[in-house]
């Protein structure tokens, strides 16, 4: 196996243009298994640079740079496969993969278990649901961020393809799905795209990078199963720690009475 280390480059060897759902977490796993550092999700020191430019005030140059100045060299799954072209411009000698499901519908209906997730996530404050969430300025600047997702490919409204798919007709998600692999397709040269299903194992993956196939399993992540936990876990949390806030306020309630009354009673004696 090439043990080559990411580290000694500064650029983007491998874009992944594949939507979110369709593999990215097992890919990236790959990646870094073959001696790549990949780039699965801006990291919260990174949100604010993407939050800008989704919004028109900041540059995909200053938010794809800031993933190559920490020592990444590959990319994957969204926003990063929105901004496939941008990437390639920049970076043209980089291969391209893009990582596909078994079919639209497929796609689809795991791009749902997804939305539920961020919808908990992106959740505002209110006293029915008393999430402290967005009030997390990582947070806020993700949700501001995703507005991007199916812009650029696409041409959706911003936040569309995120938070307005449900208002569409059966099968738009579909559809977009297709577009956007077609996209892909279309815009990358042929000899540097792999079109590629985890399923597929080591075997193309490998030949397509040039590097032998490891001994270790193909990585399969069922993001599916974690997203359902952490969907509970957040919900838990957001409706949990009023109960602790207000527990906490009554035992301090409770020990400021004792303190003071003996306070007051030593007084009294000393009186």
């Amino acid at each position: 196996m090439d043990t080559t280390t990411s580290n000694n480059y500064n650029q983007i060897r491998v874009i992944g243009a594949g939507l979110g759902r369709t593999g990215t977490k097992s890919l990236a796993t790959a990646m870094d298994l073959l001696g790549y550092k990949t780039y699965h999700f801006p990291l919260p020191e990174h949100a604010a640079a993407w939050a800008a430019y989704s919004e028109g005030t900041g540059s995909v140059q200053d938010a794809i740079g800031m993933a190559v100045q920490e020592g990444y060299d590959a990319t994957c799954d969204q926003p990063m496969a929105d901004v496939f072209e941008a990437q390639l411009e920049m970076y043209p000698e980089a291969k391209v993969i893009l990582t596909v499901r078994d079919s639209p519908e497929k796609w689809a209906k795991s791009w749902k278990v997804l939305m539920n997730f961020i919808r908990v996530q992106e959740r505002p404050f209110s006293w029915r649901y008393p999430t402290f969430i967005q009030w997390i300025p990582f947070m806020k600047n993700w949700k501001t961020m995703r507005n991007v997702m199916g812009v650029p490919n696409l041409n959706l409204p911003p936040g569309k393809l995120i938070r307005g798919y449900d208002a569409e007709p059966e099968g738009w998600l579909e559809e977009q799905y297709e577009a956007h692999n077609a996209e892909v397709i279309s815009k990358v040269p042929k000899e540097q795209l792999l079109i590629f299903n985890v399923k597929q194992g080591w075997e193309p993956l490998c030949e397509f990078l040039g590097k032998n196939v490891p001994k270790e399993s193909f990585p399969n992540v069922n993001e599916s199963k974690e997203l359902q936990l952490a969907t509970t876990v957040m919900k838990t949390v957001s409706y949990g720690w009023i109960p602790f806030v207000a527990g906490m306020a009554y035992v301090s309630a409770l020990a400021a009475r004792a303190m003071l009354g003996r306070t007051g009673g030593s007084k009294a004696k000393v009186a």
